[in-house]
């Protein structure tokens, strides 16, 4: 025979773990349209925006094209944290850049900074190698955005 309020007891805590579980795609989906704004929202350089990545401690800007893509062929990493910066206030990190050989052409896949990661153990990395990878994780939102040199 079950112990009284036991039934309630495995409610709630299955109620509690579904909030988590949708917390957490909320989060990620908020993280996802925050990105879009970022880059929408860069400033511009010509006719399109230009948000500023690092890819192996080299600046790049990237050129915004309106447009998301199904997980269709090969992708590049791109990590970010919403709401807080890379090295220098830059708000991406690339795995890849021009002149790579596994480079793809600026067709990427978003990774944001999981919850409960401090952002400031990354505020000085221009490198995906000065990322532990663990603490990203993927949005499900690939987009193309071509990376090309900063000019000084």
């Amino acid at each position: 025979m079950a112990r009284p309020g036991t039934a309630t007891w495995r409610h709630d805590l299955k109620t509690n773990q579904l909030f988590k579980k949708n917390m957490k795609r909320i989060l990620i989906s908020t993280a996802a349209l925050m990105t879009l704004a970022i880059l929408q929202s860069a400033p511009a350089q010509g006719p399109n925006p230009r948000p500023a990545s690092w890819a192996d401690c080299e600046k790049f800007d990237g050129i915004v094209t309106p447009n998301t893509l199904p997980f269709h062929g090969n992708f590049d990493q791109l990590y970010m944290m919403p709401g807080f910066t890379f090295s220098e206030g830059v708000p991406l990190i690339s795995e890849s850049k021009p002149g790579d050989q596994d480079y793809n052409g600026g067709r990427w896949h978003l990774n944001v900074l999981k919850e409960g990661v401090d952002p400031a153990k990354y505020a000085d990395a221009c490198s995906v190698e000065q990322l532990d990878l663990a603490d990203f994780e993927g949005t499900g939102m690939y987009f193309t955005c071509p990376l090309l040199p900063q000019r000084n």
